[in-house]
């Protein structure tokens, strides 16, 4: 093949550009020809394939904005949109470039290695070889931003949010669609790429980094250590590696007794202040840090540990995983690392993003043999050698071009979705039995349909077995409390690219799949979309009400607005959905899962809520559409919850009010987090009254001003308690599962 190829490759810098590094040497030693184009003070290969015959330098320099740009851009404002400027200016340089080449060098495809093609060249297949899924370090921001305040000072913070919030706007998202193939490091990635962005899974392929397997290999003699577990952390010190996890794991294992030294390695990235967490860490005897250091002791440094951590949120691929595989280290790795799909029996996969469950991940490498270092060599050998992953990427250019199409002609949506269902029940069997002949009437019909029973529930059990053949029904025991305990049990089985979450006395129209689906497609900061709520509790009453516009929305004075069951107009974004019906995507879901801080023995009300304020954290939407409607038929509940019924219960109604306010300080951001908490003290709802219902409650007769105002704020100042005192859903243990399938 002959490639025109741009992109990061260096063999002394970091990941990404060294394994670019190797691959586009290999590609060059099989005999294929390479044109390379970038401005030599950004990014020179020659010292590496500089002296391959196959191998051509364009020199692609955008002067003028290049030099002002080093001379601003560390001035606010100016400097950014200096180096705004100068991306734009070279990424159609570039562009330019490499269609004046091609006009006479005839190139079969265009490679970016380390980044997406920013725009086109006509007839040229167009492949992005990229280093993950776009906003990954974005919505790691806007997720930690409290705690990025807390160490680096509002000052230096808001710039990073509001840069963030700019980044996963269609004005700083990469385009796209100038891509025809776009290669990742994981399947992790890939999920990403489909669920959160749309892209079609024909136009996707993984493959994970090369490493230089003589570099990085075991140690010729085992060191000697003493009774201590040695732990390594490597890499940039920013936000989403989670140095905070990494660090409040090792300090709750410590507590626990275990015997461990830990050395982190790495020098602070575009956040400042991340040093604190360092420096007060309560164990200093147990902890190493080193600032910097060359790749070449990176090995030397790996034999002198056991195990290498890296809790990382969404990490596309990490070398240093593989590295430290490939030198026979166990390692463990966060619950969103697409390293996951590299793992041996002697590595741990994090189930959650608890200092909980890293304590003890890190207490079973201590407790458990190293056994042979070989088996994680061997995975290395097997997973990361260089030659079989060129041929791979050969492969996959090769078919990539054979069937590459103009990108706006092809479907910016995914073809052929997998949805898993979530469906949690109680004793309800002709309700649920009516939700289920529903779904076998989708247009697109679900993968997977997961059911939350409780042990004692043999009803539901019985119904499950009357959709053999027509439905792939999983009855999963329910553990923990109440729905949320029901609906987490059923989250851990799910493994498709989207969720539906559904009650078991509604029952969808056949088109609600489709329909929710081409919502939360339509756009790239979708996460989730819903219909309305049909109820069928007063059919009367709910025939004569008004239809509103203002439905799931989080108003910046504080108010939150629900009413989606009187939901009017058409489609539009919201930033709460209600929980009866609706589509999530599986890997926002999956990365928060259902809030167990919740009270409530049954129904715990405002899990929905604390969905959407970790969306709106994100910078993500929701799509609310009124025109799809789900009949509900409101079936009677078992846990005395008779608040949403219309009955007073000082229980219920303390609860939900608990369970409001703690959401609201745990997921809430900025300044809404303050005027929701005001809303809610002073004004509240008809249900869980602030002060300034309290006349209103005083002059209606049988209203029971007394006990609901009493309930209310003993639910609120309770949740506040409990937020002062650092408490979190952490403390909450993780449900376990069982799981048996109903075949079909």
């Amino acid at each position: 093949m002959k490639i025109a190829a741009t992109g990061y490759v260096s063999e002394q810098a970091g990941s990404v550009a060294s394994a670019n590094a190797l691959l586009l040497r290999a590609l060059l030693d099989a005999g294929h020809e390479v044109d390379f184009f970038s401005k030599p003070s950004f990014v020179d290969p020659r010292p590496c394939v500089g002296e391959h015959a196959g191998f051509r330098f364009i020199p692609t320099d955008n002067i003028g904005p290049d030099r002002f740009r080093a001379r601003v851009q560390h001035i606010p404002v100016i400097g950014f949109l200096a180096c705004r400027a100068d991306s734009g200016t070279y990424s159609r340089l570039l562009l330019q470039n490499i269609s004046k080449e091609h006009t006479h060098r005839r190139y079969d495809l265009c490679l970016w290695l380390g980044d997406y093609a920013p725009g086109r060249v006509k007839n040229l297949p167009m492949i992005s070889f990229a280093q993950g899924p776009p906003g990954t370090d974005a919505r790691s921001i806007i997720s930690r931003f409290a705690e990025i305040v807390r160490l680096a000072g509002m000052k230096r913070a808001l710039p990073w949010y509001v840069l963030a919030q700019v980044r996963l706007s269609p004005a700083g998202l990469p385009p796209l669609r100038h891509s025809d193939h776009i290669i990742v490091g994981s399947r992790q990635s890939q999920r990403t790429l489909h669920g959160l962005y749309g892209i079609s899974p024909e136009r996707t392929s993984a493959l994970p980094y090369p490493i230089d397997l003589n570099l990085f290999s075991p140690a010729a003699e085992a060191a000697t250590h003493g009774a201590d577990l040695r732990v390594v952390w490597l890499g940039r010190v920013i936000p989403r590696k989670r140095l905070d996890l990494f660090l409040r794991g090792l300090e709750l294992a410590i507590r626990q007794g275990l015997r461990v030294k830990a050395t982190i390695v790495g020098g602070i990235g575009f956040v400042p202040g991340y040093e604190k967490m360092i420096e007060s860490f309560p164990f200093p005897d147990r902890l190493h840090w080193i600032k910097s250091l060359p790749r070449t002791e990176v090995p030397a440094l790996l034999h002198q540990h056991d195990v290498l951590v890296q809790p990382s949120d969404e990490e596309n691929f990490g070398s240093s995983v593989a590295e430290a595989q490939a030198c026979g280290l166990r390692t463990i790795v966060g619950h969103t690392n697409g390293n996951a799909d590299f793992l041996c029996e002697r590595d741990i996969h994090l189930e959650d993003d608890r200092p909980e469950t890293l304590a003890q991940a890190l207490t079973q490498m201590a407790r458990t043999p190293a056994a042979d270092a070989q088996v994680s060599r061997t995975l290395a050998e097997s997973c990361f050698d260089l030659q079989q992953l060129t041929t791979q990427l050969t492969t996959i250019l090769q078919t990539a071009i054979g069937s590459t199409e103009p990108a706006t002609s092809l479907p910016f949506h995914m073809k052929q979705p997998t949805i898993d269902v979530i469906i949690p029940t109680l004793k309800r069997p002709d309700d649920l039995r009516r939700c289920l002949v529903a779904l076998s009437r989708q247009e697109t019909p679900a993968t997977h349909i997961y059911v939350g029973i409780r042990a004692d529930d043999e009803l539901s059990r019985t119904v499950l077995h009357e959709f053999e053949g027509t439905l792939s029904v999983h009855a999963v025991e329910a553990r923990g409390v109440g729905v949320v305990g029901s609906m987490n049990s059923c989250l851990a089985e799910c493994r498709s690219e989207w969720i539906a979450l559904l009650d078991d006395d509604v029952e969808i129209p056949p088109h609600w799949m489709s329909s929710m689906l081409r919502h939360a497609l339509s756009r790239s900061d979708v996460v989730a979309a819903g219909g309305r709520d049909l109820l069928m509790d007063y059919p009367e009453m709910r025939r004569t009400e008004p239809l509103v516009q203002d439905v799931g929305q989080v108003h910046w004075y504080g108010r939150i607005t629900g009413g989606h069951h009187r939901g009017g107009g058409k489609a539009r974004t919201v930033q709460v959905l209600r929980g009866s019906n609706c589509l999530y995507n599986a890997d926002f879901l999956h990365s928060c899962g259902f809030e167990r801080g919740l009270r409530g023995k049954g129904a715990q009300v405002n899990w929905e809520l604390a969905l959407g304020l970790q969306a709106r954290a994100r910078g993500m939407k929701m799509i609310f559409d009124p025109t799809v409607g789900v009949v509900h038929n409101v079936a009677p509940r078992h846990d005395g919850d008779t608040v949403h019924r219309g009955i007073f219960n000082f229980e219920g109604t303390s609860d939900i009010a608990y369970n409001e306010t703690f959401v609201v300080l745990q997921h809430g951001r900025g300044l809404t987090r303050i005027t929701m908490l005001l809303w809610l003290l002073c004004i509240g709802s008809h249900v869980c009254p602030g002060l300034a219902r309290a006349t209103d409650l005083i002059l209606k007769p049988g209203s029971q001003a007394r006990q609901r105002l009493t309930a209310t704020f003993s639910g609120r100042l309770a949740a506040i308690r409990h937020f002062l005192h650092g408490d979190s859903r952490s403390s909450h243990p993780r449900a376990s599962v069982q799981v048996s399938e109903v075949k079909c």
